[in-house]
């Protein structure tokens, strides 16, 4: 942190050095002997993942396959396939105990929305990104339709197409898997 000697509230870095120190004394005080992680391992033993079998899934299943889990103390977890992103959803806010799952491979916007309640009906479910496997690695699709006016990354050209087929009374189709997913995302952003 970079600070002036003083701020616009008032602060100097001497009180701001005292206020740090201070509230250290006060942590050591509540804790004389430290804070230290429960026992060696993981905190749990059995687990539930859900995954979409797709190609991004596979560090997920091949980590189950690997035995990876189990050498790193979780013997008892399950790779679960999801028949969608929806279900991967609903399973989520369900939990293990309900039927459902514990985690995910899921698409990167989805643990926000989580979080935020977006996605779960305004019920906030908090969400942590614990490894990201998979920085994606999709792309947008055209019809042949769009070939000769050499829709790319500059989407411009598409323009006068889409107007010429919404004229004809044969708009364009776009689509993608999950409403606010990276796919969703994407295709807002291009076009």
């Amino acid at each position: 942190m970079i600070m002036t000697d003083k701020t616009d509230a008032g602060l100097t870095r001497r009180n701001a050095i005292f206020a740090t120190a201070a509230t250290l004394a006060a942590a050591k005080a509540a804790l004389p002997s430290g804070a230290f992680a429960a026992g060696a391992g993981p905190e749990v033993a059995k687990a539930r993942m859900g995954f979409i079998a797709l190609t991004d899934a596979s560090p997920l299943i091949i980590a189950k396959e690997r035995g990876l889990f189990a050498k790193h103390g979780l013997p008892d977890v399950e790779v679960v396939k999801q028949a969608s992103w929806a279900a991967t959803r609903d399973n989520l806010v369900l939990g293990s105990g309900g039927g459902g799952i514990d985690g995910a491979h899921i698409l990167s916007p989805m643990p926000l929305q989580f979080t935020l309640g977006v996605q779960t009906g305004g019920k906030p479910l908090p969400m942590y990104i614990l490894a990201r496997l998979n920085t994606n690695g999709q792309a947008i699709s055209v019809g042949n339709d769009l070939k000769a006016v050499k829709v790319g990354l500059d989407a411009s050209g598409a323009k006068a197409k889409f107007a010429q087929l919404k004229a004809a009374k044969n708009p364009a189709k776009i689509a993608m898997t999950f409403r606010g997913g990276t796919h969703d995302l994407w295709i807002r952003y291009w076009l």
